[in-house]
């Protein structure tokens, strides 16, 4: 691992504690985690068919999310995920929706939004009513975004491609979740972890501070955004919300109870430099706790 990276993780969760979690991320194996599609299925009969084919799930604090204890391959290819009763993805992935907590109608916007595992998760919570509007730059992407909603069932999901930044208005609950540099996946990720270095973190930090920039500014009073990342270190953290937030916005508490020991709070201060006191409740997933991806996650309120 990089030597600047061991610092920020150190920096963040503490020296301990930092190089518990960036040896996870060399050498760990994350669980594989379901989320079902209570839009197509019930739950239980969806655990009740899949260890019919000889799959064991585990309960997680979520009712619709599970733990894969064994299977005999891939989750991805059994039946129950081609009708798509389940979508296979993260635990921590399954955070920033939750936080969010959209309600019917909306709308919502999920910004960056390919493959579709937050989309559809956020038309999940809708309970398939109201709008979620996905928006995606990447023509390619976006087709495997929309496969993944009609997978799904999610008849309450607009595609849009094209570039966040354009919109020409907003909603009440916004998702962005930009590209990152994916520190949060490093595990799953050799060689992006060996090609990782300081300068790339900064230029995607550009490029998330353009994307928030533009969704705040579209943020009506009261509306809600969630900002979050699958990397850790505060450049494109904390250091993004520091630059963009203002007067007219605040971060409030969000971390999910159930989290635990796993939610660490957002820094306030890095390397000598102050930052806005409301960071704090922001939060990073420890990917050691649920053996998960490393997550950072920030609910942002406009209040004038």
């Amino acid at each position: 691992m990089h030597p600047e990276l061991l610092r920020r993780l150190e920096e963040v969760f503490g020296p301990d504690r930092g190089r518990e979690v960036a040896r996870f991320l060399e050498e760990g194996r994350p669980e594989t985690y379901v989320r079902v599609n209570t839009l197509r299925a019930d739950p239980e009969d969806v655990v009740r068919s899949l260890e019919g084919a000889g799959v064991v799930l585990g309960e997680t604090p979520l009712d619709y999310a599970f733990v894969v204890e064994d299977s005999p391959g891939p989750v991805g290819s059994c039946l129950e995920h081609v009708a798509g009763h389940v979508y296979v993805q993260d635990l921590a992935s399954m955070v920033p929706a939750e936080v969010l907590g959209p309600e019917p109608p909306g709308p919502v916007i999920d910004a960056c939004a390919a493959p579709g595992s937050k989309t559809t998760q956020l038309a999940q919570l809708m309970g398939g009513e109201g709008v979620v509007l996905a928006v995606e730059k990447d023509p390619g992407r976006a087709g495997a975004l929309v496969h993944n909603v009609v997978r799904m069932g999610c008849v309450n999901v607009l595609v849009h491609v094209g570039d966040a930044r354009g919109l020409p208005v907003g909603a009440p609950f916004v998702l962005l979740d930009p590209p990152c540099s994916g520190e949060g996946t490093f595990h799953r990720d050799p060689h992006a972890r060996s090609t990782w270095t300081p300068a790339k973190t900064e230029r995607f930090s550009r490029v998330q501070a353009s994307l928030l920039r533009a969704l705040l500014e579209r943020l009506p009073v009261g509306g809600r955004l969630v900002y979050s990342t699958c990397t850790l270190s505060p450049v494109e953290n904390e250091l993004v919300l520091n630059e963009v937030l203002d007067e007219r916005f605040r971060v409030v508490p969000s971390a999910p109870g159930w989290l635990g020991e796993a939610a660490v709070p957002g820094l306030t201060e890095w390397r000598g430099r102050s930052l806005r006191d409301d960071l704090s409740n922001a939060f990073r997933i420890d990917p050691t706790v649920f053996r998960t991806d490393g997550f950072f996650v920030a609910l942002i309120e406009r209040v004038a």
